[in-house]
C-alpha cells in the first residue's frame, strides 16, 4: 500500500546527508533521534549499511551528481535545409518516465522509510511536472516508504525581478510577489496528492564557504517562511543558527555541511561548543 499520509506527529528531527563510509563511521558513534539522508547513486552496500543503522532513512534523487548530461535531458538531431541540426531539450514524458520507475525501483530495494521525489534545482515548474509524474509512477504499485515532493524555493526567492514602475499598457502580473507564487505552487503540491512536501533550492553557490554553498536566508526569513508555507521538510536547512526556528516550527531539516560538527571546525565563531550535542540534545560518543 503506498503512503501519501501526513507524517504523524512530526517533531523536529535533524537529518545527516552522507554518501560515503567515512561520514557512515561517524554518525554510528552519535546517540540521539536523528534522520540519515543519502543519495540513490550510492553503492548497494553503502545503502543497506544505511539502512541497518535503525535511523529514520531517506533517499533522493542525487541534484548535486555531476553528469554531463542531466537525466531529465535529451539530445535530437534534425536533419533541416540540408544540414544536421543538434540540439538538447527536455526529455520526452516517456523518458522521463522510465527515469522516474528506475528510481522508485531502485530505492524499492533498500527499504528506506521515506523518499523525495525527483526535481530540478532552479526549475519550480519543471520540478511540478516530474512531481506529477512521480506521484503517478509511485502510485502504481505498493510501496512501503513515504513520498515527499520537493518546491524549488530558492530560485523564486532568490531570482524574484520586482518591477516598480507600472507599465500602462501592461497588465498586472498573476503572481507579483514570491509568496504569492509560491503559496500557489504549494496549494498545487497538495492538490494533486502530496500530503509531505519539502522546500528546496535554498542552498546558494558561495566560493568563499567550504562546501561551496550556503543557505540564503537568515534564521528571520526562515522563521516568517515556515510560518505560513508549513513544510514538512526544510532541504540543506540545518545549522546550529536554525535550530530553534526549525524545533518551533517542528521541521525536519538535513545539512550537507560536515564541518559545522567536525573537530575542525571554525572554533573562533563557536569556541568549544558541543554542536552536534547542541541539535540532538545529547552528548557526541566517542
Amino acid at each position: 500500500m503506498t503512503n501519501l499520509e501526513p507524517i504523524p506527529n512530526r517533531e523536529f528531527l535533524p537529518v545527516f546527508s552522507m554518501d560515503w563510509f567515512g561520514l557512515l563511521r561517524k554518525i554510528k558513534q552519535v546517540e540521539g533521534n536523528y534522520g540519515v539522508l543519502s543519495p540513490i547513486h550510492c553503492t548497494n552496500n553503502f545503502l543497506h549499511s544505511v539502512r541497518e543503522l535503525g535511523k529514520p532513512f531517506f533517499i533522493d534523487h542525487g541534484v548535486f551528481a555531476k553528469q554531463k548530461l542531466p537525466w531529465y535531458f535529451q539530445k535530437y538531431a534534425e536533419f533541416k535545409n540540408g544540414h544536421w541540426q543538434r540540439e538538447i531539450r527536455i526529455s520526452t514524458e516517456q523518458n522521463l518516465r522510465q527515469n522516474i520507475t528506475q528510481y522508485f525501483e531502485r530505492c524499492d530495494r533498500f527499504s528506506p522509510d521515506y523518499v523525495f521525489a525527483p526535481d530540478v534545482i532552479g526549475e519550480p515548474l519543471l520540478s511540478l511536472r516530474l512531481a506529477h509524474l512521480s506521484l503517478d509512477e509511485y502510485a502504481r504499485k505498493p510501496r512501503t516508504y513515504a513520498l515527499i515532493g520537493v518546491i524549488q524555493t530558492g530560485a523564486v526567492l532568490y531570482n524574484w525581478e520586482s518591477n516598480s514602475i507600472p507599465q500602462s499598457e501592461g497588465l498586472l502580473p498573476h503572481y507579483n510577489s514570491p509568496r504569492c507564487f509560491l503559496a500557489s505552487l504549494i496549494s498545487e503540491y497538495r492538490r494533486i496528492g502530496y500530503q509531505n512536501i519539502a522546500l528546496g533550492g535554498l542552498l546558494q553557490a558561495r566560493d568563499d564557504t567550504p562546501t561551496g554553498l550556503k543557505f540564503g536566508l537568515s534564521p528571520e526569513r526562515l522563521d516568517e517562511l515556515l510560518a505560513w508555507s508549513r513544510p514538512e521538510f526544510v532541504l540543506g536547512g540545518l545549522a546550529l543558527t536554525r535550530i530553534e526556528v526549525l524545533r518551533k516550527h517542528k521541521v525536519w531539516a538535513d545539512s550537507t555541511n560536515w564541518l559545522w560538527w567536525d573537530a575542525r571546525y571554525d572554533k573562533k565563531r563557536f569556541g568549544n561548543r558541543d554542536a552536534m550535542g547542541e541539535v540532538l540534545g545529547k552528548i557526541l560518543v566517542n
